[in-house]
């Protein structure tokens, strides 16, 4: 909408190049916020607006001459705005490398050394004010996602891995996959007998030796005391329920803090069935769980099986 004005003002002129570049512009820009809204998606949108500024600022100093270099300020801030910092100062650099080239000729020295420097302060400045953004933001994101003990995925991050899959799986029914709930054995009793500072060291040690023995595109998740969740896409009940034997029998035999705790865990193992909701599908994993439990614990039982694996 903003180059909108433009558009006409180049137009009542008769400047046809420049009227053609905006129009090009708004009707570039306004196909972005079009794929936007059908697919929720910015990523590719925000790589397309950040290299539609930078072309319509060089091309409008190619086309109007130096007197119009103060467009690169703005174009400098949104690419920073658009971009990851390391990759919007690359972009930067070089439009700025030809920006100078373009006007080499056409300006004297003072006028030209003045330019360098603003615009070079400007990017500095930009380049620090988003990279701490962006460590903030990371920072924040971390704070919202993940457990602040044991530094695995908390239960929001869950919900989201799990409507992802549910929706992910609705579109492709060919793909498999399959969640393990873990809870610790009479965590209670250590609690009482060995203090809650030991309990929480085993709940880190359990997530790190759980961790240590899944494969990088697996996710665990504490989910609340001592229960978590692994969730494990692309893989089958039956791998999964292998998996869910093997980690039981691991946590079984591992070695703790302290040499006089013995630490076994229960698991309930589901696949996603394809007609239900998350919510659901982490319920029939949970009762599988109870059932382990009432089974006599240190094993896992799968959901649909209802029997010790």
């Amino acid at each position: 909408m903003g180059l909108v004005p433009f558009v006409v003002l180049r137009i009542v002129q008769q400047d046809w190049p420049t009227a053609i570049l905006n129009v090009t512009a708004v009707l570039f820009t306004s196909s972005l916020f079009l794929h936007v809204l059908l697919t929720k998606n910015t990523r590719h949108a925000k790589a397309g607006l950040a290299f539609l500024t930078i072309l319509v600022m060089v091309a409008t100093i190619h086309l109007k001459g130096a007197n119009n270099v103060a467009w690169v300020y703005p174009a400098l801030s949104t690419t920073f705005y658009l971009l990851p910092p390391v990759i919007a100062a690359t972009v930067s650099l070089v439009s700025l490398s030809i920006v100078v080239v373009l006007i080499y000729e056409s300006v004297n020295a003072v006028f030209l050394l003045t330019f360098l420097i603003s615009a070079a302060a400007t990017l500095a400045f930009l380049y620090a004010f988003s990279s701490r953004t962006q460590k903030q933001a990371l920072f924040l994101e971390k704070l919202a996602t993940s457990d602040s003990l044991t530094e695995v995925g908390n239960r929001r991050s869950l919900e989201e891995k799990l409507l992802e899959i549910t929706q992910r799986i609705g579109r492709a029914p060919e793909q498999t996959s399959s969640l393990i709930i873990f809870d610790i054995d009479h965590f209670k009793r250590i609690n009482d007998t060995h203090g809650h500072g030991c309990g929480d060291i085993v709940l880190r040690d359990f997530a790190k030796a759980i961790e240590s023995r899944i494969r990088a595109t697996d996710y665990l998740y504490r989910i609340g005391g001592e229960e978590f969740v692994l969730v494990l896409e692309n893989t089958s009940l039956f791998k999964a329920s292998s998996l869910a034997k093997e980690l039981t029998k691991a946590i079984e035999h591992a070695k703790w803090s302290k040499a006089d705790l013995s630490i076994t865990t229960s698991a309930g193992v589901a696949q996603y069935n394809g007609n239900e909701s998350s919510y659901q599908w982490l319920e029939r994993a949970d009762n599988a769980l109870y059932k382990a439990k009432q089974n006599g614990r240190n094993q896992s039982v799968s959901c649909e099986h209802s029997m010790s694996n």
